[in-house]
């Protein structure tokens, strides 16, 4: 059994454009595309797809 990733945990408005993370709601991963909007990359995401975000919503770190 692999374990999970160490992570670490920041508000999704601390990201930079372009960054990966981890959304814990969605158990998926995303890349930060504006200040409100990120496109999932894994599961059903193919990057081309936003979804909205809030400034404050707390997402994951691979660290």
């Amino acid at each position: 059994m692999a374990n999970p990733p160490a992570r670490t945990r920041i508000k999704f408005s601390e990201l930079s454009i372009g960054q990966r993370f981890y959304d814990p709601i969605s158990a998926e991963y995303f890349i930060k595309q504006t200040d409100g909007l990120a496109a999932m990359i894994t599961g059903m995401g193919d990057g081309t797809i936003p979804d909205e975000f809030e400034e404050d919503d707390i997402v994951g770190v691979d660290i």
